[in-house]
């Protein structure tokens, strides 16, 4: 069996995220889904990005819209999304799947 060897990134991508100074209520806005009906959950948007599972969970947000959140920050961390997208638009959605007919 032959082996792969894999070059890392350095710096991983995402550790050296930086969070822009905006209120909670417009990320949340920015990010759409119904996520600005939680933003009075949080102060500090760095809140939102160092809260976990369990801490959003006991701040009374539904699970759809913590994995939402999540999915979000995930994809800031691994650049695929970016702050200046966010900036510029007013709601960002992620496509659902098509539901197959049986």
């Amino acid at each position: 069996m032959r082996r792969r060897t894999i070059t890392p990134i350095f710096p991983p991508p995402g550790y050296n995220l930086t969070i822009p100074d905006w209120p909670v209520e417009q990320f949340m806005l920015r990010i759409g889904k119904g996520c600005s009906d939680y933003a009075d959950k949080f102060e500090k948007l760095t809140e939102v990005f160092e809260a976990d599972r369990f801490q959003m969970k006991e701040k009374g947000i539904p699970p759809k819209v913590r994995k939402y959140i999540f999915s979000i920050k995930e994809q800031l961390r691994r650049g695929v999304l970016t702050f200046e997208y966010l900036e510029r638009r007013t709601s960002v959605t992620i496509p659902k799947k098509k539901a197959t007919k049986k």
